[in-house]
């Protein structure tokens, strides 16, 4: 599991998920992100399926880069 903090310092760790965690409910080659912000503080914006990692992250390599 990658974090990416809002202070620009990510991190990078081996987790466990219970099956209620949209962690815990990968299959096959799924990728997920979960975004918590402000607007989703108390329920994640949760993106996920197959192969989506690699677009997904540049997509937000690009949108960080303007800020």
């Amino acid at each position: 599991m990658g974090v990416a903090h809002e202070d620009g310092r990510a991190e990078v760790k081996l987790a466990r998920y219970r099956t209620s965690h949209p962690f815990g409910r990968l299959n096959a080659t799924d990728n997920v992100f979960a975004f918590t912000a402000q607007r989703y503080a108390s329920q994640p914006l949760v993106v996920q399926g197959p192969g989506a990692g690699p677009g997904v992250f540049a997509d937000l390599l690009r949108l960080t880069s303007g800020l």
